[in-house]
């Protein structure tokens, strides 16, 4: 019996892992094509899982390009 239940929370936390992973990848591909920067989009692609570029990228990087874009003519 407990075997089962340490089963079903392993299981649970593979896919909770996945979900975050998913979610912050899917962000971050969304706001490199808003701005497109391919060389991003295939960093992010190719980086590795658990969203750790992805949120380098959508609360670091991101911004600052938003920022210069602006002060461009």
């Amino acid at each position: 019996m407990i075997q089962e239940q340490r089963l079903a929370l392993a299981w649970a936390i593979l896919f909770a892992v996945i979900l975050w992973s998913y979610l912050w990848k899917c962000l971050a591909f969304w706001k490199a094509a808003q701005r497109n920067q391919v060389g991003w989009y295939i960093i992010i692609a190719l980086a590795p899982p658990f969203g750790v570029v992805e949120m380098l990228y959508t609360f670091w990087i991101s911004p600052r390009v938003g920022r210069i874009d602006e002060m461009l003519p």
